[in-house]
């Protein structure tokens, strides 16, 4: 914590994630909340933006208020000064970001001005891909769990799909795994898998329909279209008769029911659907994937909300009444039916497109169609909801991008920064007068698209003495959080704390995550870290061996306070205080010891009578 607070002093700023993880087991096998707190900031000696963590705090129970009570006591005991914070990022539930209770807003009268970043925007187009999959009535969604449970606990049926698969030629061979039903666009992801693996579903299960549906069907069509000559039919013939010999249980006879519903029986709604999912939720797809990654982007928020809207609008409402307008004007739209497509024209992904212009009149056209604009409109207004388009604070952050330097705009927004951001600029410094340098200062390089902006802007903070105010005022902006990085710890968390480790203390927890992402930011293992050169002559880092002697001394000491601390409470409401569990423990083997003494008294007594 001693190097965390080195560090804020010494960039001035940070920004900080945090969120709550699951309930999980920690202590003593008790339920509880984690609050884990994530850092970025800009390190000087890297010359990069790093993120570290913070900390992670038990919580019984999640509270607005209670969260501000922890954070604050938190900050006061590691000594960090509240105006070092520039923005918090957090989900957008009502404990978090609610506007008047939550905890950012709490946060605000101990830093006043904390920017206003909005919430985490990938959960913001996750929520999205919830709305738009309501209209359907998660059709597809049930279809990749069943396809998802049935092949996780039968190896068996993968080997033949994957054998089938490889008799048709198909271009991937392994079912579709790793669905979680509306989390991080995974409906995306399966739906693509799905697609890919349609014909050798068709094929795999062919073999459980009743045999009445295989007399309808008479054979898969994909045998033909697939030229499978008779050998391979033969084998495919054999796999039928080898899985239906298997004894399923009732739930395992329904789901494989399910399954050949939506394969053979409703074929064209499923693969109507996929189509959607496909062509639209790649729209929503894309941006996730470029703001959930770790490199630096904040100055891309802006144009990339904006694009993703006016993208997901095009695919349902006519151009001309979104493409002229701002973007207060998009957050203020509200759409009416005559600046809508015609369902002929509305975007449905490439087989519903050809489906709909060869079939115009098959009864599952317009009910789908309808579906589909249900879904666009109340996706479109959540997005519109929850994505600030008008933000001026990201609007000014698009300022730092080195491509914009040379446009006046770019010395206005940036002037808007600094005056968000005056608190922690130099007082004795005219960051105008720098700023109206900056934009056309001849001497620094020029930037390629492509090239990592927080490299290109030390060359800027090496000016430090021509630019010292601005140079403080972009490291603040550049360690500003724009993704989901806390949920990574999450997942680190499920490795160091399990079943076996359930009575691991969050202090432990908080060390070993503090560890891990201290050697992730660095980019180096322990032994990389902490190697020498020189191992008999070169330098001991006598902060490490004065922490790893005092170790010892240090945690005995934490316990004299905690016995303290516990014996206080007792005598406050007058209990009495029991024995430690090693006076215990000798009490027992004292009292074993007697007990042996006096039996073997007794039969010495009993031997010499007789």
């Amino acid at each position: 914590m001693q190097r965390l607070r080195f560090h804020h002093n010494k960039c001035l700023a940070s920004a900080l994630k945090v969120a709550e993880a699951e309930n999980c087991t920690v202590g003593a096998e008790k339920s509880a909340e984690i609050l884990s707190m994530l850092v970025c900031y800009y390190h000087a000696e890297l010359r990069k933006v790093v993120v570290e963590h913070l900390g992670s705090l038990e919580i019984l129970k999640v509270s607005a208020a209670l969260l501000e009570k922890v954070l604050c006591e938190f900050f006061r005991k590691s000594n960090i000064p509240w105006q070092n914070l520039v923005s918090m990022l957090m989900d957008s539930c009502a404990v978090m970001r609610g506007r008047k209770t939550g905890l950012e807003t709490r946060i605000h009268q101990y830093c006043p001005n904390l920017l206003d970043v909005d919430g985490d925007s990938c959960h913001h187009i996750h929520n999205a891909t919830k709305k738009f999959s309501e209209p359907f009535d998660s059709y597809l969604e049930k279809l990749f769990s069943d396809l998802q449970v049935d092949h996780q606990w039968s190896p068996d049926q993968v080997m033949y799909l994957k054998e089938i698969a490889m008799i048709l030629n198909l271009s991937t061979s392994s079912p579709q795994r790793g669905f979680v039903r509306h989390r991080w666009l995974s409906a995306y992801d399966a739906s693509m898998a799905t697609h890919a693996m349609m014909p050798g579903y068709k094929v795999l299960y062919y073999g459980y329909l009743s045999t009445a549906d295989q007399e309808l069907y008479r054979e898969p069509l994909e045998l033909t279209k697939y030229h499978v000559n008779q050998a391979a039919r033969a084998r495919i013939k054999v796999v039928h008769e080898t899985l239906n010999r298997k004894g399923m249980t009732p739930q395992g006879l329904e789901r494989k029911r399910r399954v050949c519903q939506k394969l053979w029986h409703e074929e064209t709604t499923t693969v109507l659907q996929l189509s959607i999912y496909m062509g639209v939720l790649a729209i929503l797809k894309e941006y996730v994937m470029v703001f959930q990654g770790s490199q630096t982007l904040v100055h891309k928020l802006h144009d990339w909300q904006l694009e993703l809207f006016l993208a997901y609008l095009a695919c349902f409402v006519k151009a001309e009444h979104i493409t002229k307008l701002s973007p207060r004007a998009l957050k203020e739209l509200v759409l009416e039916d005559h600046m809508l497509l015609d369902s002929k024209e509305v975007y449905v992904g490439q087989e519903a497109d050809t489906f709909r212009s060869q079939n115009p009149k098959h009864p599952l056209l317009v009910p789908f169609l309808a579906d589909i604009r249900k879904a666009y409109i109340t996706t479109a207004v959540y997005l519109q909801k929850k994505l600030p388009l008008a933000s001026p604070t990201l609007t000014a952050l698009s300022a730092l991008d080195p491509l914009l330097r040379g446009h006046s705009q770019a010395t206005i927004q940036l002037k808007k920064l600094s005056g968000m951001l005056r608190h922690l600029l130099p007082a004795d410094q005219d960051i105008h007068r720098e700023l109206v340098q900056f934009n056309v200062d001849l001497t620094i390089p020029s930037f390629k698209e492509g090239e990592s902006i927080v490299e290109w802007w030390g060359h800027v903070f090496d000016k430090l003495d021509k630019y010292p105010s601005l140079s403080v005022l972009v490291k603040c902006c550049l360690s500003i959080f724009h993704g989901p990085r806390v949920e990574s710890s999450f997942s680190l968390m499920n490795d160091v704390i399990d079943q076996r480790s359930g009575n691991m203390n969050v202090e432990t927890f908080n060390v070993i995550q503090t560890v891990k992402y201290t050697l992730q930011s660095r980019g180096k293992t322990a032994m990389q870290l902490f190697r020498r050169e020189d191992v008999k002559f070169g330098a001991v880092d006598r902060t490490v061996c004065r922490n790893i002697n005092s170790a010892a001394a240090t945690y005995r000491h934490q316990q004299k306070v905690n016995k303290k601390e516990k014996e206080q409470q007792q005598s406050k409401y007058g209990s009495q205080a029991t024995g430690s569990a090693q006076q215990a423990k000798t009490q027992t083997a004292e009292e074993e010891k007697r007990a042996r003494l006096t039996m073997q008294c007794r039969k010495s007594l009993q031997k010499n009578r007789s």
